[in-house]
């Protein structure tokens, strides 16, 4: 355990760059774009929030209601560059140790193959997606806190029935919830990555997209050459969905075929939450989510075998 967790240490201190500075400083460029239109006032935000201020003030609590249960929205963009930044920690994860030699130090330490590329797992599909996600609540709540605070100085006092209302708390909660998921369905994408990151002798990028495109494209041009003219969707969400997506949050949606209405509260009333925790949870009875399980345990083997044997860039 004192040996994963050093290993674990390890990850962080060399990437400290990629894992916490860079969604701080994205959640601060989102802020800063977010608040612009309030500085300039009336003339950039009056004709979107300020013109329906007197239609807010005749229903204050619907507005609180709409706020609790839609701010995590804002937390979006900072997820989708948290998927990125695990896609390429994946491609450097053990092609970086190669490159540079340093693979030979670190076999020289008492520390498995097994518990080096556990340990890098473990980073991309749990403690990366935890950072992001609290930087995400974190910044998503500033940013309600300033739609309240304008909505306040033209006199629309939201901010009474928004503390009062328990989806405020709920919301982050029921996003945290959705990390088992998460997990579960982006290790198909983590195994692949960093099974490519182990054996490729270089563009390491060019590997991890190509073969999956290639895939795809012969099978499609073999298709086609027999006439089937059968519909390839399928196999291209497989493919390249699962090799290449998996790392994006919220695929479930897609793979499960989901529709989007299934979040939404009645009325309109902005997204449950709760319906998205529980629908993403009932997922995991999917056949394809297992199978791709499956996958990403074959790939982890494979992983370590060849860094045990590979020591060459």
């Amino acid at each position: 355990m004192k040996a994963m967790i050093s290993l674990l240490k390890r990850e962080f201190w060399e990437h400290k760059g990629m894992f916490l500075w860079t969604p701080l400083c994205v959640a601060a460029v989102i802020i800063f774009v977010f608040i612009l239109p309030f500085l300039k006032g009336h003339a950039l935000f009056g004709a979107r929030i300020l013109g329906r201020v007197a239609k807010f003030k005749e229903d204050i609590p619907r507005v609180s209601e709409l706020l609790a249960s839609m701010y995590l929205l804002f937390s979006g963009p900072l997820l989708v560059v948290m998927a990125i930044i695990i896609f390429f920690y994946c491609l450097g994860a053990l092609f970086d140790d190669r490159r540079d030699r340093s693979i030979l130090f670190w076999k020289s330490l008492p520390v498995s193959d097994f518990q080096t590329v556990l340990s890098k797992l473990i980073t991309a599909s749990l403690i990366v997606p935890v950072i992001f996600i609290m930087c995400a609540i974190a910044m998503s709540f500033v940013m309600l806190m300033i739609v309240g605070i304008a909505l306040s100085s033209q006199g629309v006092y939201v901010f009474q029935d928004l503390f009062l209302n328990g989806k405020l708390y709920l919301a982050p909660l029921q996003l945290l919830g959705t990390l088992p998921v998460y997990i579960l369905w982006a290790l198909p994408s983590i195994g692949w990555l960093m099974l490519v990151s182990s054996w490729a002798h270089s563009r390491v990028f060019l590997w991890a997209v190509g073969i999956p495109l290639l895939l795809v494209f012969l099978v499609g041009m073999l298709d086609l050459l027999l006439g089937q003219n059968s519909d390839m969707k399928w196999f291209s969400d497989l493919i390249v969905g699962r090799a290449l997506g998996g790392v994006f949050p919220g695929v479930w949606i897609e793979f499960a075929h989901i529709p989007l209405t299934s979040f939404t509260r009645p009325a309109g009333a902005g997204v449950d939450f709760g319906k998205v925790l529980s629908v993403s949870w009932q997922t995991l009875l999917s056949l394809q989510l297992w199978l791709g399980v499956v996958a990403a345990a074959g790939m982890f083997y494979m992983t370590v075998r060849l860094r045990r044997w590979r020591e060459e860039a």
